[in-house]
């Protein structure tokens, strides 16, 4: 199975200088993401805008900024891309750290192997959700329906999939102190 390939790529030196650089980015990219959401006085909190499945209330949100927010409203959403990069990273060396902890037929092994791509697959909605934010935010006032549902849509998965990555590094985590 092309996942066991996992257990010894990359390596554990790799890994750990993966899991550094995650960090770093997060570090770097996270600040300047959070300001720039701040200073753009967007209305609407996390789930309300990412979950909402409602173009007239994005609509709403949207049009009630002015140019400089609405630029600053981009800004934040750009860093998002590489904050994207920090948690896909993240989760990619983490399950890698935790899986390896394992023996090689546990089930807390193989599963840590399944969490891996979700790092990516998860980063890449994240990216398609954002396309369809910026897209909306270039034409705030009539931008298709379709666009808020299929972001939303999007963000929905992305949300679930981040849910069951956390969750299984918790619970993988308990386990494994457990069984020390």
């Amino acid at each position: 199975m092309i996942l066991e390939k996992l257990s010894d790529w990359p390596s554990p030196k790799m890994t750990r200088l993966m899991l550094i650089i995650s960090l770093i980015i997060l570090l770097i990219v996270y600040p300047f993401m959070g300001y720039f959401f701040f200073v753009s006085n967007y209305s609407l909190n996390i789930l309300e805008s990412q979950l909402s499945f409602n173009a007239a209330l994005l609509r709403t949100a949207y049009t009630a900024m002015n140019t400089d927010q609405l630029n600053f409203y981009r800004a934040a959403e750009t860093f998002d891309y590489g904050f994207m990069v920090s948690y896909s990273m993240l989760i990619i060396s983490l399950a890698l750290i935790i899986a390896r902890k394992f023996d090689d037929p546990s089930i807390w092994r193989k599963s840590g192997y399944f969490i891996v791509p979700l790092g990516i697959v998860t980063a890449c909605l994240d990216a398609i959700e954002n396309a369809f934010i910026l897209s909306m935010t270039a034409n705030p006032a009539s931008f298709p329906d379709i666009w808020a549902i299929s972001h939303s849509s999007f963000a929905l998965i992305k949300w679930i999939l981040l849910f069951i990555a956390i969750g299984w590094a918790i619970a993988a985590c308990i386990i494994r102190l457990i069984k020390k």
